[in-house]
């Protein structure tokens, strides 16, 4: 089982190339709001979670630098793209609140147990993860019904990325926090991780799905007064 869960992490970690591959072909038809989605499957998806991840764990034996990486890069591009979406704005401060303490904690938190900060993954900053994205999910939930808009939710990109936020976010969190209570027992962790490979897969199809309809405004709220970079070719 142990073996399985490994070479199911694999799989699950090269879904990010499906996003990602969707995102890079329409690039120039995704609407800027939507950009930062590619991003995140670039840079803490296929990048920091994927290969980094892997190289560390393979050939250096220690890849909690890039894990915690990856979740600073999950939560502010997520959070980049719900700031747009976001119409009023104290939506948009809370959720710039948000991103101050969650950048504050992660800092404080590696800064504080700098002793630990290459050898062990605290599931304190996954919980702050989880509830800011989570919340901006629900808050985006909670836009879209009091609006009443006129629009197939299926081919609402940030619709879509909320329903895979909260089923993957609030699913791990869970397993990170088993994790914590069974460090001397790899074998059962490795078996729990099957669920967040699971729930990482249906992520990954839901924001495939998203980037895929990224070229059709929900409202007149969908521009971005930023023009974010092309990724590499």
């Amino acid at each position: 089982m142990v073996q399985f869960a490994k070479q199911f992490n694999n799989v699950a970690l090269l879904t990010y190339l499906i996003p990602l591959g969707i995102g890079i072909y329409r690039w120039k038809f995704l609407l800027p709001t939507y950009r930062p989605l590619v991003w995140f499957a670039l840079i803490p998806g296929a990048l920091l979670n994927g290969a980094l991840a892997e190289y560390g764990r393979h050939v250096l034996h220690n890849n909690i630098i890039f894990l915690r990486l990856a979740t600073v890069g999950e939560t502010l591009l997520l959070g980049w793209a719900y700031y747009y979406a976001f119409h009023s704005g104290r939506s948009r401060f809370v959720l710039l609140a948000g991103l101050g303490i969650f950048l504050g904690l992660a800092s404080l938190e590696s800064s504080n147990f700098a002793e630990h900060f290459f050898i062990s993954y605290s599931s304190f900053i996954h919980l702050v993860q989880s509830v800011l994205l989570v919340g901006a999910a629900v808050a985006y939930f909670e836009q879209t019904l009091r609006e009443l808009r006129n629009i197939d939710l299926g081919q609402d990109p940030i619709f879509m990325v909320s329903v895979g936020s909260i089923l993957y976010y609030a699913g791990t969190l869970l397993v990170f926090i088993s994790e914590m209570r069974l460090q001397d027992q790899a074998d059962i962790i490795w078996i729990m991780y099957i669920i967040q490979f699971v729930l990482l897969i249906v992520f990954n199809t839901f924001l495939a799905i998203a980037l895929w309809h990224g070229d059709q405004p929900s409202d007149e709220y969908t521009s971005s007064p930023l023009d974010w970079p092309s990724p590499p070719s």
